[in-house]
């Protein structure tokens, strides 16, 4: 074990990310948080555990155990207590790596957390932070009602190249939405050495440091923010300033009266770290239009950023439509493979991935994706695969098209998106295994051109959201077909079911027609698809807008 020391690292090691863990008293978090770090994708990391005198001795034994197993551990015992404030600090001052983040014990991250953030600070060099968006969860790892849907549009003030902008928007932003967990971000090393922690916390006092250490970087760039949620951040933790003025108040004027006190401290903290005249004017300015925004917002719990409406979580709708197929009737489907592609809404398509299985018990089930989301661990019949990030819905196409039959090895892919996958189990036909492809059913063109075979023919039957054959997945790579657009777009379904439909027909590739189709997935509301509840769909349209929205 390292000794306890108060020396700062002069040198930040090129490419070396350093993880400081604070640890406290909670040795089966510790556990999990360890476990996140070791699996980190970026591996080029140190990770720096300070057990802060903690009274349960499973905490350093949690922590012997996984230093002994990754030499990249390094391990600290204090022997008092110092507290969370100056124990974060401590973390910090041992790192030697040339980028830092904090990691909380009963937190979460992403296997790819660090690598994606790393590589956005690569990529902007004049940018001290990277962070990602977020989810708030409970204990139990759901997420938790009341907060924003995303974070982006919170932190995107401060994403500005004007200083003003960013210092202002933060200080006018409720910290309830979240501004101040841009602290968790993956952070240049050299640029929080430059702050004077001790001071910004008032001795380790002020228990929003974590707010005025971004508040200060902010004065000197901006922050790069990734659009996926890489990060859950555990919800209930209360935070308090160190005096106790107004506390014992109760009743309307008392709780208002701890509320402007809260917030006049919190103004007098961010006047007294910064450095510009202009923004302590501006401050002070817009304290009492800040205070009177932020009651009004709280009294009618709204908010100018988010969306705090009730997120649907899969284990509460599986209780309501099919319950009793969940519980009695369950399908298998064994020779498919239910899949999804995803490199955005990549949370949600997980939902639907978990909502296509009540009822159903499919060979194999897997989610394509470039990182790994939150709640993945907790369904453990996923398998996740990494693909590259992917631009646009062309690129998309183009993998579907040439590489989605690398990932596939059972008979048939049933391919679902976030916002199209299985609804209606019970109305599964094993007529449809008759098929090499069927999708949704399309509606009769307005034109003359489009919907039309080489024969023009017209094709009643396509959509990503479909079931397809091995031997289909196979034929583009088998044929060497060329990558190119029909009718000037390149959509997967057009390249398959209408430009290249004669070649895959002459390699024997069965269609699903109309009436087959319209039992199969419903897109667009059509004449032939009345009263009839199909086994998936695709896109919230009509009828389709009873279907669940994650």
């Amino acid at each position: 074990m390292i000794e306890n020391s108060d020396i700062l690292n002069k040198k930040n090691i090129k490419g070396l990310v350093s993880i400081g863990i604070p640890a406290y008293n909670r040795p089966d978090v510790l556990r999990r948080i360890l476990d996140i770090a070791i699996s980190q994708t970026y591996t080029n990391l140190e990770i720096i555990v300070a057990n802060d005198a903690s009274p349960d001795i499973k905490v350093q034994e949690v922590i012997d155990e996984f230093s002994s197993s990754d030499s990249r551990i390094k391990s600290y015992h204090q022997t008092q207590n110092k507290g969370v404030l100056a124990n974060a600090v401590f973390v910090l001052k041992k790192a030697s790596g040339e980028y830092f983040t904090w990691f909380s014990e009963d937190d979460w991250r992403s296997p790819e957390f660090i690598e994606i953030l790393v590589s956005k600070l690569e990529n902007n060099k004049n940018v001290s932070m990277a962070f990602c968006d977020y989810h708030e969860v409970n204990e139990d790892g759901s997420r938790a009602l009341g907060y924003p849907k995303t974070h982006l549009p919170i932190f995107k003030p401060f994403t500005s190249q004007l200083r003003l902008i960013r210092t202002v928007a933060y200080f006018l932003q409720d910290a309830s939405r979240g501004k101040q967990n841009i602290f968790y971000s993956v952070f240049r090393k050299a640029a929080i050495d430059k702050l004077d922690i001790k001071k910004i916390s008032g001795e380790y006092k002020n228990i929003n440091m974590d707010s005025l250490i971004v508040f200060s970087l902010l004065q000197n760039g901006p922050v790069v923010i990734a659009s996926e949620a890489m990060c859950a951040l555990t919800c209930g933790n209360k935070k308090y300033y160190t005096l106790e003025k107004s506390t014992n108040k109760k009743g309307v004027l008392g709780k208002f009266a701890r509320f402007f006190w809260e917030h006049a401290n919190d103004r007098e903290l961010f006047i007294k770290n910064t450095d510009s005249f202009l923004e302590k004017i501006i401050m002070n300015f817009l304290f009492l239009p800040r205070l009177i925004i932020m009651l009004f917002l709280r009294a009618f719990k709204i908010s100018f950023f988010g969306n705090s409406k009730k997120v649907n979580r899969v284990d509460e709708l599986s209780e309501n439509e099919g319950h009793d197929i969940v519980q009695n009737r369950k399908l298998e489907l064994p020779n498919i493979t239910l899949v999804a592609m995803a490199t955005r809404d990549v949370e949600e398509t997980l939902e639907a991935l978990v909502y296509s299985c009540r009822g159903i018990k499919f060979g194999k089930v897997k989610l394509l994706a470039h990182y790994s989301p939150h709640g993945l661990n907790i369904h453990k019949n996923i398998e996740f695969l990494r693909i590259k990030k992917m631009k646009n819905i062309d690129e998309w196409s183009h993998e579907i098209i040439y590489h989605l039959n690398d990932y596939i090895d059972t008979d048939f892919a049933l391919l679902v998106h976030a916002d199209g996958f299985v609804v209606n189990p019970m109305s599964w036909k094993n007529e449809f295994l008759n098929y090499d492809y069927i999708g949704a059913p399309f509606p009769l063109p307005s034109d003359n051109f489009s919907y039309r075979d080489i024969n023009g023919h017209i094709v009643r039957v396509g959509n990503s959201v479909s079931l397809r054959s091995k031997r289909l997945l196979e034929l583009p790579v088998k044929l060497d077909l060329p990558w190119e657009p029909y009718k000037g777009f390149y959509n997967e379904d057009g390249f398959i079911c209408v430009k290249n439909r004669h070649i895959y027909e002459s390699k024997g590739i069965k269609f699903a027609p109309l009436k087959v189709a319209k039992y199969f997935s419903h897109e667009n509301m059509l004449p032939e698809l009345k009263n009839i509840k199909p086994f998936m769909f695709h896109k919230w349209a009509g009828s389709n807008s009873r279907y669940p929205k994650f």
